[in-house]
């Protein structure tokens, strides 16, 4: 399956200026051939976490876009899938379930259906200081392949990308949200997940203007292989960058894998007896303290 990835140049809060570049975007990659197509993090309004250090304009950006799924956000997006009758990849975007908020990425068919959804599992500080919950368990969604959805921090988890690649993802998907700076460091992490798990990684980023169009945060969109390390990467706003999921499938993935999981468990059980020892030892300095 031919699969394009976007990079956007995304006007900080211009919805429709945004929606408009994407239409076009992916009007491209269906002319293309592409089955699916992965917007960036926060689309249409981008994410604009890692740029500003005012909390308080961030708490009410989130309270202003955090909506149910489905929602308004949800039907701009799925009339985008529906019209470019492609599946989308996107996200993720803040969802309000209830009392709390996630980081949600969607998987959309050209149908209009959200036919998979996963909750981002592992938060940034920005993201704790501003009230977003984490997801719980990492996602697979089965198209011709099957495909590993994370979402921006989740990256930096090796624990994240070893469930997914012991769960048999084919490929994982992945958004990264813009950054400030260190933006490069991105790639060598995702070199070191694709060394570990013998996956491609497919990461796509964004680039945010302000309103006067200076560029305020950029993350790079790129393609890894288990081969080639990094294999392709795009090189300018607004295009799209193409590539065939076949060619990237990795044959003794599975093979090597097959050894780790009573590792994982074991680990596991350390971080339990860890965690009951650090709850002792507590315990023991409030009865010390108390004396």
């Amino acid at each position: 399956m031919l699969i394009a990835l976007t990079h956007l140049r995304l006007k900080e809060l211009s919805r429709k200026h945004n929606i408009e570049k994407a239409k076009k975007l992916i009007k491209q990659a269906k002319d293309k051939g592409a089955k699916l197509v992965v917007l960036p993090s926060m689309f249409p309004s981008g994410n604009i976490f890692e740029i500003y250090d005012n909390d308080k304009k961030l708490r009410s950006y989130v309270k202003n876009l955090a909506e149910k799924i489905p929602g308004n956000n949800t039907d701009i997006l799925i009339n985008l899938a529906m019209d470019g009758e492609v599946h989308i990849i996107v996200g993720p975007i803040l969802e309000q379930a209830g009392p709390k908020i996630f980081l949600t990425s969607l998987i959309l068919s050209p149908q209009g259906e959200i036919i998979g959804k996963y909750r981002k599992a592992v938060l940034s500080e920005k993201d704790i200081k501003l009230g977003i919950s984490a997801g719980k368990e990492p996602v697979n969604v089965v198209l011709d392949k099957k495909y590993g959805i994370i979402a921006e921090d989740d990256i930096f988890s090796p624990e994240i990308s070893r469930l997914l690649a012991l769960g048999g993802s084919d490929i994982i998907i992945g958004t990264m949200k813009a950054l400030g700076k260190r933006q490069q460091v991105i790639k060598h992490i995702a070199i070191a997940r694709t060394i570990e798990n013998e996956i491609p990684y497919l990461i796509v980023g964004e680039s945010i203007e302000d309103e006067e169009g200076e560029i305020i945060g950029y993350s790079p969109t790129f393609v890894t292989s288990p081969d080639n390390l990094i294999s392709k990467e795009a090189e300018e706003d607004d295009s799209i960058l193409l590539v065939e999921s076949s060619v990237l499938m990795s044959g003794n993935k599975q093979l090597q894998l097959t050894y780790l999981e009573p590792i994982i468990n074991g680990l596991c059980k350390g971080i339990k007896k860890i965690k009951g020892e650090s709850k002792r030892k507590s315990s023991q300095d409030i009865n010390v303290e108390e004396e």
